[in-house]
Parts: C-alpha cells; sequence; structure tokens
C-alpha cells in the first residue's frame, strides 16, 4: 500500500468519523473542547502543532520525489491542516477566541456544523483513496 493510500484511510476515517465520537457518543462535547482549548495554551499544542507540521512536510516531499497519481489531492487536502498548527503556534489566542465563539452561541450548533463538513470531506477523500490509489 502507498503513503498516500494510507493517509488519505487514516486521514479520511479520522474527519469521517469526527461527527460520531464528538456529537452523537453521550458525554459534553462542548466541556471537552472549551477544557481542551483554555484562554492559556495548553503545554500540549505546539508539540502537536509541530509534528503535524513534519507529517505534512515529509508528505510533500512524498508527492515531490515520487510518480503517485493524483497524489497531489490528497497532499493539498492533508496541507490544510497546517493552516490549524500554525494558528496553534504563531496565534493561539485568536483560535481559542474563535472556537469559544462558536461554544457560546446556540449551545455549540456551529461547532456541529463544522465537524459535519469535516466528516463529509473524510468520507470523500476516504472513498477516493479507496478507488484510485
Amino acid at each position: 500500500m502507498n503513503y498516500f493510500k494510507v493517509l488519505g484511510i487514516v486521514f479520511g476515517l479520522a474527519a469521517m468519523l469526527k461527527p460520531f465520537y464528538m456529537h452523537l457518543i453521550p458525554w459534553d462535547e462542548n466541556k471537552y473542547i472549551a477544557k481542551a482549548y483554555t484562554k492559556k495554551r495548553p503545554n500540549w499544542v505546539v508539540p502537536v502543532a509541530i509534528v503535524g507540521l513534519m507529517l505534512v512536510g515529509f508528505t510533500w516531499y512524498k508527492e515531490l520525489t515520487t510518480e503517485v497519481p493524483y497524489s497531489m489531492v490528497i497532499t493539498t487536502i492533508f496541507s490544510l491542516t497546517a493552516i490549524k498548527a500554525i494558528f496553534f503556534i504563531f496565534d493561539y489566542q485568536k483560535f481559542q477566541q474563535w472556537v469559544a465563539g462558536m461554544l457560546a452561541k446556540d449551545h455549540g450548533k456551529k461547532i456541529v456544523l463544522v465537524d459535519i463538513l469535516a466528516g463529509i470531506l473524510g468520507l470523500i477523500v476516504f472513498v477516493a483513496s479507496i478507488i484510485v490509489f
């Protein structure tokens, strides 16, 4: 199995299942999100962001050094995760305010919408990875 297929399946499954494990399992996901993204940047944020950026960098390395058809699609979609990592490192407060704002309105319904959209994108990536690679 090539790298892009594995990446697409793992990344796609994680995103696809997010609405289920965040909102359908009976627990207070809004309380968990608020605790995970506190006003003061938690110690875990920077190391996780750096590992994520390294994985994006490795993905681009594989993209540029191998010739796998349609790998650019997975590479580009996966590279979008770098946006969150960059906010985690350089402007965590803005990201935290954005999350807190979504949690404060309508009992966090915007968070549910974001997770549903992530789930749809994950489904597309998962299915495409199975079919294309």
